[in-house]
């Protein structure tokens, strides 16, 4: 111990009231040391990398230029602080909003047709406080072509499923004439651009129909807008949101398996997001050949729900099929996918299986629950024995039935040395005209 805290534990060493005084000089020791300087702990941020592609890009004069930022781990990117240098005279740059689940952002480059000709270095640098990361790109601002764009408005805000118009426009220089031909790059998933007419020339307009997909989406889009002629391509910027329906749709249908010929039921329920949502009008599509559905009933609100079948046909070939269900109201559109397999079946045997989920991941010694639904489009259901088997004699399944009429439950036991394997699980019903089978799989991590 230093000179300076011997005396001090001197001075108060006697007395059993002076107990707390050594206390808090050791803690005060610890903290300060001999020298007595207070250093409080530092903190900082989560170590990261950063890479920038690709390492060089050409935009002639008014055209632009997309360069992708990663961050690893990806999570970092919302929480890094991102910028640019070496930008020449007259060139702007935005790194696009929010972040990618990838670690990923895009910096956009906007040249002016008054931006220098040649070659620039720009260091993108990512920071927080653990430190910085920095990378050089390549810029080259070639000239121009021989004519410019613009689109209006540079904004526009729809509903999934809705439309929006833009005006694009084109201005030649050095005596040009066009045609210019147009196209639309960077649209969302499901979205779609039509150009009436595709290309423009002096004087003429051209209208930009973009129509939002109707997935349930909350997005900004940062598109590119681009034009060619025989003097080069020009590209600009304009943006494209999504806002959500005033309704969410959820089902219950998928994902199940069912035997060709038989039918499936689940509720499509409808929950309330902004607004007051109106009539809410469900329909389907991306159905199988031979394939019908219907809704009890077929127009739901906000807190209510439907009913929906869907009736397989003999000649329904075995397959998986992505089943959409669309609900419209006048918010906009908005749409659920159900999985659907269709096996093989017996159209004699006067009754048709169906099971949901179709595959379970578990870990060996864990148990897994399916359910076994029959319907009988023709008629009722006739009396029925259940035998289950696997493919695995670590795995063993049995049927049995429920409280409720035409449901059944299969049960899986599984061994606990089981890993890294998938099971085939198969349940069997014969009634008075015949078999009906079904399998399901199961996964073990």
């Amino acid at each position: 111990m230093c000179t300076a805290s011997m005396n001090a534990a001197k001075r108060v060493k006697n007395g059993a009231h002076k107990v707390g005084a050594v206390a808090v000089l050791a803690v005060v020791l610890a903290v300060t040391g001999c020298g007595g300087a207070f250093s409080p702990p530092q903190t900082g941020g989560i170590d990261f990398t950063m890479t920038v592609t690709p390492g060089s890009q050409t935009a002639g004069n008014g055209n632009g230029a997309r360069y992708t930022v990663t961050v690893a781990p990806p999570a970092m990117i919302g929480f890094v602080n991102l910028s640019v240098s070496g930008l020449p005279a007259g060139v702007n740059a935005a790194f696009s909003p929010g972040f990618d689940v990838n670690g990923s952002r895009d910096l956009n480059i906007f040249t002016t047709a008054t931006t220098p000709q040649g070659n620039a270095q720009l260091t993108i640098t990512a920071s927080d406080p653990s430190g910085s990361r920095s990378a050089t790109v390549n810029l080259t601002v070639t000239p121009g072509v021989d004519f410019g764009l613009s689109v209006t408005p540079n904004l526009q805000i729809v509903k999934p499923g809705a439309s929006a118009d833009y005006t694009v426009s084109a201005t030649f220089t050095r005596n040009a004439t066009g045609p210019v031909n147009l196209k639309v790059l960077g649209l969302p998933p499901g979205a779609t651009a039509v150009f009436n007419p595709a290309s423009i020339g002096p004087s003429q307009t051209s209208t930009l129909t973009l129509t939002a997909g109707p997935q349930f989406i909350t997005e900004g889009f940062l598109l590119s807008l681009v034009g060619t002629d025989s003097s080069g391509t020009l590209s600009t910027f304009f943006t494209f949101d999504i806002f959500p329906t005033d309704f969410r749709l959820t089902q219950s249908v998928g994902d199940v398996i069912v035997n060709a010929g038989g039918t499936v039921t689940g509720q499509i329920d409808a929950k309330q997001l902004f607004g007051s949502s109106g009539p809410i009008s469900l329909s389907a599509g991306n159905l199988p050949p031979a394939t019908t559905t219907a809704f009890n009933p077929a127009t739901i609100t906000t807190g209510s729900f439907s009913t929906m079948t869907i009736s397989t046909g003999d000649g329904t070939p075995a397959g998986v099929y992505s089943v959409t269900i669309n609900g419209v109201d006048a918010s906009g559109a908005n749409l659920v996918t159900a999985l659907l397999e269709v096996a093989p079946g017996n159209p004699t045997a006067g009754f048709f299986l169906a099971a949901r989920p179709t595959l379970v991941t578990l870990n060996g010694g864990e148990p897994a629950t399916f359910f076994i639904t029959v319907s009988n489009p023709n008629g009722g259901i006739p009396p029925l024995t259940f035998t289950a088997s696997t493919n695995d004699n670590l795995v063993d399944a049995s049927v049995f039935a429920t409280n409720t009429p035409g449901v059944y439950e299969l049960d899986v036991s599984t061994s606990a040395s089981l890993s890294n394997a998938g099971v085939s699980v198969t349940a069997v019903a014969t009634g008075p005209n015949g078999q009906q089978s079904i399998s399901v799989n199961l996964i073990f991590n």
